[in-house]
């Protein structure tokens, strides 16, 4: 693709510069840069500051980030991205704001009344918050009293606004906000939920982001001791599924030994440089057990020996197991799996300066202190998954506010038939015979430690008015199905003093679960019973006989999503794909974002095998909802090249809604697309990291460079652009081939993205540029040979029906003047390419010739 081309289908504010500035810092490159071109001549007060410095080695360049202020203060989501390289700046995207004629609103409320506006705002109690100055840097893991703030100009009808950012976490119920609040009058002006939430019984897959709990990583001391060692990493061995095997239902455990990349992890996995662990704690990642939904450090699994690391636990699944009992294995993969992870997307670009997850950064750029806490067994809830992704904020003094991220791992309950909830402690009654029950989405969940006390009927059976204050203290009401929603009941007996509920179904011995959305005021567990058991345990009752009961869930026969791989990598591209957009957070907040779908595309890449072919249907989290492989898991289609059995294309954004997945699993299946036609051209490897050349490995970069040079909210047009761009800066030699994959898929030349406040009005388009129709004409039209890449950059190929024999063909390159420029002889199944060096930009003639017969096609050199 020409350049011209490429400025305009990158968008506005791609500009080139060719003066060779090598001696100079990226800050006076850029800074000469904007003081000469003349898009920046009306952008007086252009000030800006470097965010981060990205030395990318598969685009050879720097890609620089760049947050613009005035007065010294940032000014909210007005951000640049420079590409240099040799000390120019081959391209800078910027939304820079027009300061000069703007007016400056001055402050009329102070940062204690807009946080309280904030919390509010959330629904979280207004007492007991310490609001810490952004200056102070280096604020990890902060306790659920304490609250980070950042200073911002907020541009809106060409004046700035003072504005005071709120990063707002509530680990006591999963609340983990970004509230930008106005200190003119208060007025919430973004709100931004920092997790990515995956609730499946609403057919939803996100990845849900909270944070942290009170100076989490200091306080993982146990098994833990101080080193000074020269090796680079103790021996370890691990009992799990490999990678790319994506879950139990796919393959077999394996015991896999030292599988660390040493580049990516200099001290193996149980180490941060200073000190050495001997459980599932390490620089990368810290996995443990939180059945209790604090948030904070419960079981991790310690070595079974001593000087090399072994963590080998029994795995066994049926339908009348408790997934507790694979504890140790669990936390065991949950460990492998996100230092896979880590490893992987090191190797494609996803490292410190970069703002990726690790403790210790060896003094290699980023914020450090922000390991993955991944957190097995989860507490908060089931048939879920979720990924906070935190944040490294670089502040203007140069200190860092960080936020460590975390992945949430639940247990899931898909098509069990029998959940029981309900034990009888009387030795006697403990021989009833199992019941299935029902659970509600309100209140506490039960885990595998539950609550017990004596059952009691209300006065008011309905559970529907209120009771004595103190009535039901201690106490487990069972109440019946009649009068008023199930919550009401929950608050009418939780306000008498009940520790839970049973709701009694007077009228079906089957059950159903309760539902009830957004109830935030109960916090007690219940669960529902049928008729005869209710009615037993009334008879009971009325007999003058004490019911004692032990509510819990021991997850009988339960998936659990710590051993799907797939999920897992699912999780950890949500941290991927928003610490690389933008300024690293509250970046993908826009309805036409597409987080969602490249964390599927991640976990399609991770968990290939050398059977999968581009037709072959992918689900999502098969395993975790208890199905077969070969199922569709949580999507609407499998992900296949096959437009019959995925026929998603640009136009059905329109009918998502915004609904994150909905919108995500259509840019994945393109990007799936993408892969399989790389895959094509360059061979297919289903283990990305053993051949850099693959078409595999190409995608995989293509895509996270193109994170790394897309816009804050990006949309599916700028994310396509940003692809084409890592491609042009790489080379350009599959420009066709991308802008073909795209097109197929309606995100041609001419789509729209439309406005960015509406998911309604993008309009889809299947037109390629004029130079991709010539060279994909080229080769339709005649079947005995065709050249690709056309446009050409540096090389050419002919591509030919194969003979047997070292049939020779004569190759002319001629100018449009007919002049002959280059003239050899080849083999006809000759692979090698044909050099273009020596060629000025332009359209040019290719003459085969065999057997005195020849043949014509167009060039386009570039």
């Amino acid at each position: 693709m020409k350049i011209n081309q490429l400025s305009k289908s990158v968008g506005i504010g791609v500009f080139f510069l060719f003066a060779n500035l090598n001696a100079q810092s990226n800050e006076k490159i850029i800074r000469n840069f904007i003081n000469t071109d003349v898009s920046f001549k009306n952008k007086s007060g252009a000030d800006f500051k470097i965010q981060n410095e990205d030395k990318s080695g598969s685009l050879n360049a720097e890609i620089v980030n760049i947050q613009q202020y005035y007065n010294n203060t940032p000014i909210y989501k007005s951000l640049a991205k420079a590409v240099i390289r040799d000390g120019k700046v081959l391209s800078l995207n910027n939304n820079f704001r027009q300061i000069g004629n703007n007016s400056i609103i001055a402050d009329k409320i102070d940062k204690t009344e807009a946080l309280s506006t904030a919390l509010r705002s959330v629904d979280i109690k207004d007492t007991g918050f310490e609001l810490l100055d952004e200056k102070n840097g280096d604020l990890i893991n902060l306790p659920d009293n304490q609250v980070a703030s950042i200073r911002f100009y907020f541009e809106r009808n060409n004046s700035l606004i003072p504005a005071q950012l709120f990063f707002i976490n509530q680990t006591k119920e999963n609340k983990f906000y970004g509230i930008l609040v106005s200190l003119t009058d208060g007025e919430i002006l973004e709100k931004n939920n920092m997790i990515d939430e995956c609730k499946f019984e609403d057919n939803h897959f996100a990845g849900d982001t909270d944070s942290t709990s009170n100076h989490l990583l200091t306080h993982f001391n146990t098994s833990v001791t101080k080193k000074n060692q020269t090796k680079a990493a103790t021996d370890a061995s691990y009992n799990v599924f490999p990678f790319p095997v994506e879950a139990p239902t796919f393959g077999s455990r394996a015991i896999v030994t030292n599988p660390w990349d040493l580049t990516a992890s200099p001290e193996g996995w149980h180490s941060n440089g200073t000190s050495n662990f001997s459980n599932t704690y390490g620089n990368n990642v810290l996995a443990y057990v939180d059945n209790n939904a604090s948030n904070t450090a419960g079981f991790s699994p310690v070595s079974t020996t001593t000087g090399s690391l072994t963590f080998d636990f029994p795995f066994e699944e049926s339908a009348s197991l408790s997934a507790y009992d694979n504890r140790a294995s669990a936390v065991t993969n949950l460990f492998y799996a996100n230092n896979m992870i880590h490893d992987i997307m090191y190797k494609f670009g996803f490292t410190e300066s970069t703002r990726n997850f690790q403790s210790n950064n060896f003094g290699k750029g980023g914020a450090g202190n922000d390991a993955v806490r991944a957190e097995a067994f989860d507490g908060s809830g089931y048939n879920n998954a979720n990924f906070a992704s935190g944040y490294e904020i670089l502040n203007g003094n140069g200190s860092y506010t960080t936020q460590a991220p975390r992945m949430q791992m639940y247990l899931w309950n898909y098509s069990v038939p029998v959940k029981k909830r309900l034990f009888y402690t009387d030795p006697t009654l403990a021989t009833r015979p199992t019941v299935n029950t029902g659970a509600a989405n309100f209140g506490r969940p039960l885990m595998e430690t539950g609550i017990t006390g004596d059952i009691i009927i209300p006065s008011v059976a309905s559970g529907c008015t209120a009771l004595t204050a103190g009535s039901l203290t201690g106490k487990i009401a069972m109440v019946n199905t009649t009068g008023c929603g199930y919550n009401i009941k929950a608050k009418t007996v939780q306000d008498a003093g009940a520790i839970g509920m049973i709701v009694h179904r007077t009228t079906s011995n089957s059950v159903t679960d309760m539902n009830v959305s957004n109830v935030t005021n109960v916090s007690i567990p219940s669960i529902m019973i049928p008729k005869d058991e209710g009615d037993f345990i009334t008879a009971e009752l009325t007999a003058g006989r004490a019911v004692n009961v032990n509510l819990k869930d021991l997850a009988v026969g339960y998936k659990n999503s710590s051993f799907d791989n797939g999920v897992m990598i699912h999780e950890y591209g949500h941290g991927v794909s928003n610490r690389l957009t933008g300024q690293g957070y509250s970046c993908l907040t826009n309805l036409e974002q597409m987080g969602e779908g490249w964390s599927d595309f991640f976990a399609l890449m991770l968990t290939n095998t050398p059977s999968y072919t581009a037709t072959t249907g992918r689900g999502i989290a098969t395993y975790s909802v208890n199905t077969a492989p070969t199922a569709l898991g949580i999507r609407s289609y499998r992900y296949t090249t096959d437009m019959s059995a995925n026929p998603f294309t640009y136009g059905d954004t329109n009918t998502t809604g915004g609904q994150p997945h909905a919108v995500g699993q259509i840019w994945a299946t393109m990007l799936w697309d993408l892969h399989w036609k790389m895959a094509e051209k360059y061979g297919y490897n289903y283990d990305v990291t053993a051949d850099p050349n693959s078409g595999s490995a190409k995608t995989l970069q293509l895509v996270m460079d193109g994170l790394k040079l897309q816009p804050c909210n990006p949309n599916f047009v700028s994310g396509r652009d940003a692809i084409l761009q890592a491609d042009q800066l790489a080379g350009g030699a599959d420009n066709c081939l991308i802008w073909n994959v795209f097109a197929r898929r309606g995100l041609g030349v001419n789509a729209s993205a439309g406005t960015a406040s509406s998911i309604t009005d993008q309009v889809e388009n299947f037109d390629v540029p004029e130079a991709c129709i010539l060279a994909t004409e080229d080769i339709a039209k005649n079947k005995a040979f065709g050249i690709y890449p056309n446009p050409a950059k540096g090389e050419f190929f002919i591509k030919t029906a194969p003979t047997v024999g070292n049939t020779t063909v004569k190759v002319e390159i001629l100018d449009l003047n007919g002049k002959l420029v280059k003239s050899l002889e080849r083999k006809k199944n000759s692979s090698d390419s044909i050099s273009t060096k020596g060629l000025t930009r332009g359209t040019y003639l290719v003459v085969i010739t065999e057997n005195g017969k020849s043949n014509a096609e167009k060039l386009i050199v570039e």
